[in-house]
């Protein structure tokens, strides 16, 4: 049986997309499709329901998908421990305006799962240093807000999408609100994220709608921001974390969105067997 094989069945299971699934193995969809038949063929079952839209699971395919993992985990142990010892660690520069706990951690997680002898170095920083660190080969890959970028020396991969809502004390008197209007917060205290490259976008909208904004203060970290709306010193836009302080709420902002996706970026020369690894995942 290929090891190729049951990377590729564990991809499609977890993504359940046969394009998306071929692009994180590095082959076109038809390769990608020819060895999920000669897995099927091999174990003479049918892994997958699949037509035009949907890819699911057969009872079969989730009996083997628990195995196909332990299998790859250990075949992945035998490699490391035979082929890559004194190999360097993955040098992993994150946007420090992001949610890593939602976009990378589970990454990272996985990563580690599957290639527990492999190690990482995790740097925190703004979008243009961890650029220049990139391109000097200081850092491995980087997790950063979507921006065009030199395609003949680097690829990039979508991770998520990103969307800032109004952030408020559960003591603000908005707090109970659905939805909040820009208007709703004109004069309104405002804590503005330093690091957030939206925040020229957030103060056009705000002088286009005539609405003022009333910034009184500045905080460059995530939970710093946090623990001053928490204390109902102003309100402030954040993209809502899946887990986040009880001292505060999340409003969705009716009538504007302000979102980015967030990106990996990779330069296409690095020949890195952990880079390798860790784009498969």
């Amino acid at each position: 049986m290929n090891l190729q094989f049951i990377r590729y069945f564990i991809t499609l299971a977890e993504d359940k997309n046969f394009t998306k699934a071929a692009e994180k193995n590095f082959v076109v969809q038809s390769t990608f499709s020819s060895g999920i038949k000669k897995l099927e063929q091999e174990l003479d079952c049918k892994l997958f329901y699949r037509d035009k839209r949907n890819v699911a699971l057969t009872k079969e395919g989730e009996d083997l998908l628990p195995k196909a993992k332990e299998l790859l985990r250990l075949w992945n142990a035998i490699e490391v421990s035979f082929k890559d010892k004194g190999t360097k660690p993955l040098k992993v520069g994150l946007l420090d305006t992001i949610h890593h706990t939602d976009a990378v951690v589970p990454v990272l997680k996985k990563f580690k799962e599957l290639y527990q002898s492999y190690h990482f170095e995790l740097f925190e920083d703004q979008q243009s240093p961890l650029f220049d660190r990139l391109k000097k080969e200081e850092l491995d890959i980087i997790f950063i807000q979507d921006a065009p970028i030199d395609e003949t020396l680097c690829s990039k991969r979508f991770v998520y999408e990103e969307k800032l809502d109004v952030m408020l004390s559960k003591t603000h008197e908005l707090h109970t609100k659905k939805q909040l209007r820009l208007d709703e917060l004109d004069n309104i205290p405002f804590i503005e994220h330093g690091n957030c490259v939206l925040n020229k976008e957030v103060s056009n909208a705000f002088d286009k709608n005539q609405v003022n904004l009333n910034v009184v203060f500045k905080a460059n970290h995530s939970d710093m921001l946090t623990s001053l709306v928490a204390s109902n010193l102003g309100v402030s836009l954040m993209a809502k974390p899946k887990s986040h302080s009880d001292a505060v709420v999340y409003i969705p902002l009716a009538g504007h969105e302000f979102k980015r996706n967030i990106v990996a970026v990779w330069k296409k020369d690095n020949t890195s067997k952990v880079l390798k690894a860790f784009l498969s995942v």
